[in-house]
């Protein structure tokens, strides 16, 4: 693979893997930042759960492919 697209295939997911540990850890901020705006009442407690559920599993795949290469050469 060309040195540019390793490049950048990491810094998105760097970006991925970060964002979605944002949003697993503080799910109800991440709800303000992205969807707060437009919204006039704030969603159920029951939504933030899911939240952080779901985004943690993106953090954990994230993680994985970052962490990948390390294990493939072996």
């Amino acid at each position: 693979m060309p040195a540019g697209i390793a490049w950048f295939m990491t810094a998105f997911l760097v970006l991925w893997t970060g964002t979605a540990l944002f949003a697993t850890i503080k799910p109800r901020y991440f709800w303000q930042i992205t969807q707060g705006w437009k919204a006039f009442k704030e969603p159920p407690q029951a939504y933030f759960i899911f939240s952080a559920i779901g985004t943690g599993i993106f953090a954990v795949i994230g993680l994985a492919l970052l962490l990948f290469p390390f294990y493939h050469g072996r």
